[in-house]
């Protein structure tokens, strides 16, 4: 696919021709989230503190049971916090984006419920994912499997009791690195269209608006004209790659439609991490120029620029690889988004693709590096850019610097 296609063009479910906008029946608010995260940190002790009857929780003024990812709160408050976070979940308030959070409203605001509970100080890097405990009992289980002298002689009835989940079978020496070939089809099938979707191509360049170098407010609104252009193309290819994720068309028109709207910023973030340069501290797409974050401020992006230089070379220390990126890809299109008509559906689907994100690292990578959390936790981070991607939209509009009507609408730029 290359130039301007509609969105919804040769699609099993999405009628063929229809507008982008003609076609949505809600009005949905763009990625909302205020998390952020890091990987070094030190850890308060949990558990009830001395004065704990004296103390109330920071977030809603419960009784506090003790310092949960690093902040006084209540249980309730720690449960949500968790769960927030383990799902990358998007709320949005209902009440003006300021609500006061008690012990009554903590039930009725969740946006604002987990902005508090960020503002006194819990943070989404201290919670570890259940999918890093599951890997840990793995890990611990093949361990003492393998310490044992019999291990390899237990019977089969024995050997399906005690396996670890997602282990082989006990002949290939229990070895929890299991991944079935139907997963392996399904990450080459990722790749392929990963590869065939990615990023705009060198005849695609040739089309757009040139990126002056010159100080004119002139060549400043080209330049900003060359990015928007870029990312028009983009997230075209996004939708198109989207629409061939197994899983994808077998969700509602609706529910495709919200994830799209949802995911796109998250996604072209990941696509421009894949296209950084350490050695050169730039981004370099198919028409082989180089994009520095000056580059990027000069083009109307602001302080956000920094955040995304950030972001591309923390994948690049991570040595991210096509398959687990194309696996990053699929699970940020089903993540939990508000509107859903059946987020258990998508759910179920993003479990799925978690699971073989899991296996494949397993797999492939060596054990006791959390790399599979360190990978995840990437997440929580992707929606913080996709929240600051909202910001500099509504920035860019009260700066009369307008958007084109293709991204006003996929990310619902209010008129």
């Amino acid at each position: 696919m290359r130039g301007f296609p509609h969105l919804c063009q040769n699609h099993p479910t999405l009628s063929p021709g229809e507008e982008f906008r003609g076609i949505y029946k809600d009005e949905l608010s763009p990625p909302n989230s205020v998390m952020n995260g890091c990987y070094d940190y030190d850890k308060k002790k949990k558990g009830p503190t001395p004065r704990q009857q004296e103390e109330l929780c920071l977030v809603c003024g419960d009784r506090a049971s003790g310092y949960h990812y690093n902040a006084l709160t209540c249980e309730g408050c720690k449960g949500f916090f968790r769960r927030s976070i383990t799902k990358n979940a998007v709320y949005q308030c209902k009440y003006g984006n300021n609500c006061e959070i008690d012990m009554y409203m903590r039930r009725k605001c969740q946006e604002c419920r987990l902005k508090k509970c960020l503002t006194v100080g819990m943070r989404p890097e201290c919670v570890v994912p259940e999918y890093q405990c599951a890997i840990k009992r793995e890990t611990k289980k093949a361990q003492k499997d393998k310490d044992k002298p019999n291990s390899t002689t237990r019977d089969s009835g024995s050997d399906k009791e005690e396996k670890p989940m997602g282990s082989p079978p006990s002949n290939i020496n229990c070895q929890p690195k299991a991944i079935s070939k139907a997963q392996e089809e399904l990450i080459s099938k990722l790749v392929v269209f990963q590869e065939e979707y990615e990023s705009p191509s060198e005849d695609d360049f040739k089309k757009i608006t040139a990126f002056p170098l010159g100080d004119s407010e002139e060549d400043s609104m080209k330049r900003f004209q060359h990015i928007t252009e870029i990312t028009i193309l983009t997230v075209q290819l996004i939708v198109e790659f989207s629409k061939r994720v197994p899983g994808f068309d077998t969700i509602s028109r609706e529910d495709q439609i919200t994830l799209l709207k949802a995911c796109s910023s998250e996604v072209m973030m990941l696509r421009t991490a894949r296209k950084y340069d350490m050695k050169t501290d730039s981004i370099v797409f198919a028409n082989n120029q180089p994009y520095t974050r000056e580059n990027y401020r000069s083009a109307c992006m602001g302080d956000s620029a920094d955040s995304i230089f950030h972001f591309c070379r923390t994948m690049c220390i991570l040595k991210v690889d096509n398959a687990e990126y194309a696996l990053l890809t699929a699970i940020v299109i089903f993540s939990e988004r508000p509107c859903l008509l059946e987020p258990k559906k998508v759910e179920k689907i993003q479990d799925f693709y978690i699971e073989t994100l899991r296996c494949y690292i397993a797999a492939n990578r060596p054990p006791g590096k959390n790399y599979f959390a360190r990978l995840l936790s990437t997440l929580v981070e992707l929606r913080t850019l996709g929240n600051m991607n909202s910001e500099l939209c509504f920035s860019l509009k009260v700066q009369n610097k307008k958007l084109p009507p293709f991204l006003e609408e996929i990310w619902d730029i209010q008129h």
